[in-house]
C-alpha cells in the first residue's frame, strides 16, 4: 500500500466479518482506524475468548477502536455474551430516575472497558414521541428538555470511565422511516428539525468524541442522505462547532450503497471516519486524492480528528 493509501485506510471503521481470521488479515493489511463487533462476533464465545480475541485485534492494530452497537433494549449486543444478564432500553433506566440511568449505563460502559471495547455507539439523541416511529423504542422517549440533560450526563460519565460514547443520529430521524433497507425523507419545516439539534448541542457542550451522522434525507436541510451531504457537515462543523470525529452510518446500509462509491461522497462531504465502508473502494480514494477531487487538506482534517479520538481512548 502507499502512504496515501494507508492513510485513507486509517478513516476507515470495518465491519466484522464475524471470522476472527479475516478481521485479523484485514487490520493487519489495512490498518483501519477500527473494527464494529455484532452479536456474532461475540456468541457461544467465553468472556475469556473474547477478550483474547480483542487482545488480537489491538496487537495487530495499535490504537484499534473496537466498537460496538450497546445501546440497550432492541440494541443490545453483549446480551449475545451475557444471555442471562437484562440490558434494558434508554427510556427503560430513565423512567426509573436519573440517578439509576447512570448506574446501569456506568454497568455496561465497565462491562465494555473490561471486555476491550473502547467505542460505544450509544447514546441515541433522536427525539421521538410517536411510538408508531422506526427510532422511538430507541430513544429515551422525552423531550428535548429531558433528553439533552440525559445525553450529556451519560456522555461524561463515559468520558470518565475511559469509553468513547456516540451521539446518534445527527441531524436526529425524527419521525422518519428506517434507512436500514431503503430511504427516508424528513419533510419537517426548518423549524421543527431545528428542534431535534438541542440533544446533539448538549452532547457537544459535554464533550462527546464522536457523532453519527444518518443516512435519511432532512428535505430542509439538503437533497439526499444526511451522511452524505456537504451541508449537513457545515452544520455540524461550522454552525455547531463540533471539533470531535463526525462518523457515517453504517455504509453497509442500503441508502448509502445507491451511490457507488458513497466511501468518496462521505469524505468530500466532511465525514471523518467511513462506518462499514469498503477497503476495496480505496483506489478510488486514492485516485481522488491525487487528482484533487478530494482536497488534501479534508483529508488531514479527518486524520487528525481520528488520531486524536484514537490517543484519548486507546487501551
Amino acid at each position: 500500500m502507499s502512504s496515501l493509501s494507508q492513510k485513507l485506510a486509517s478513516l476507515f471503521l470495518i465491519d466484522s466479518t464475524g471470522d476472527f481470521t479475516e478481521n485479523l488479515r484485514l487490520l493487519e493489511q489495512y490498518q483501519p482506524a477500527g473494527l464494529l463487533l455484532f452479536a456474532k462476533d461475540l456468541a457461544g464465545l467465553s468472556e475469556k475468548a473474547v477478550k483474547e480475541r480483542l487482545a488480537i485485534y489491538r496487537q495487530a492494530r495499535p490504537g484499534l477502536l473496537l466498537a460496538i452497537d450497546q445501546e440497550g433494549g432492541l440494541v443490545s449486543r453483549l446480551s449475545a455474551l451475557y444471555p442471562n444478564r437484562s440490558y434494558p432500553s434508554q427510556a427503560e433506566l430513565l423512567k426509573k430516575g436519573a440517578d439509576f440511568f447512570l448506574a446501569e449505563s456506568q454497568k455496561t460502559a465497565l462491562e465494555l472497558k473490561d471486555l476491550g471495547i473502547n467505542l460505544n455507539f450509544a447514546p441515541v439523541a433522536d427525539l421521538s414521541l410517536d411510538p408508531a416511529s422506526f427510532i422511538y423504542s430507541r430513544t429515551l422517549q422525552t423531550g428535548a428538555e429531558e433528553t439533552g440533560p440525559a445525553i450529556a450526563a451519560f456522555i461524561k460519565l463515559y468520558r470518565q470511565l475511559g469509553v468513547a460514547s456516540c451521539a446518534k443520529h445527527f441531524p436526529g430521524y425524527g419521525d422518519a422511516g428506517d434507512t436500514h433497507q431503503a430511504p427516508a425523507k424528513d419533510l419537517r419545516s426548518l423549524k421543527e428539525a431545528q428542534l431535534d439539534l438541542l440533544p446533539f448541542k448538549a452532547a457537544i457542550a459535554a464533550g462527546v468524541p464522536t457523532i453519527m451522522v444518518a443516512h435519511l434525507e432532512v428535505a430542509c436541510y439538503s437533497p439526499g442522505p444526511a451522511s452524505l451531504s456537504p451541508e449537513i457537515y457545515r452544520l455540524l462543523k461550522e454552525d455547531l462547532h463540533y471539533s470531535g470525529v463526525a462518523i457515517t452510518d453504517d455504509l453497509a446500509m442500503a441508502t448509502a450503497r445507491e451511490s457507488s462509491c458513497p466511501e468518496l461522497l462521505a469524505l468530500k462531504a466532511g465525514a471523518d471516519l467511513l462506518l462499514g465502508g469498503k477497503l476495496e473502494n480505496l483506489p478510488i480514494l486514492e485516485a481522488a486524492a491525487e487528482s484533487g477531487e478530494l482536497p488534501k487538506e479534508r483529508i488531514k482534517d479527518a486524520l487528525v480528528r481520528v488520531q486524536t479520538l484514537q490517543d484519548d481512548y486507546s487501551l
